[in-house]
């Protein structure tokens, strides 16, 4: 049996090396599910009851970026906040907001800029008792 070179060897491990560099510095978009929480209630309100308690989230990620917490947990949750959400509406107990109202919420109450899109649901309507 005859064993590899060491140039080979050598060659191998930069090789290898060059993958794992080209690989990390890729951009990708990854979709998750992440179960709905809402706090911080308006005051004179008592429960919140959301039409879809999950919300598919596509993030724009690069290389090791892939590996924090917040994508790695095994049960992904993020928590809004109502009083935050319902600031700029005039309604009294039924809001509404679309993937794209959601997505510049979270955007910048939770994850920054790295959300792209809320791609599930299209609407998601809140009502506060």
């Amino acid at each position: 049996m005859k064993l590899p070179s060491l140039a080979f060897i050598v060659c191998l491990l930069i090789s290898i090396g060059l993958w794992f560099v080209i690989t990390l510095s890729k951009d990708y978009k990854v979709t998750y599910e992440y179960k709905l929480v809402c706090d911080n209630m308006p005051e004179g309100r008592k429960t919140v009851t959301a039409s879809d308690t999950v919300l598919l989230l596509t993030f724009n990620q690069k290389g090791l970026r892939y590996l924090t917490k917040t994508f790695t947990a095994k049960e992904k949750v993020v928590t809004v906040s109502i009083s935050d959400l319902i600031k700029p509406k005039n309604k009294v107990s039924v809001y509404s907001f679309s993937n794209k109202e959601m997505c510049d919420f979270l955007s910048t109450h939770n994850f920054g800029p790295e959300l792209v899109a809320v791609s599930s649901p299209e609407v998601i309507t809140f009502y506060l008792r």
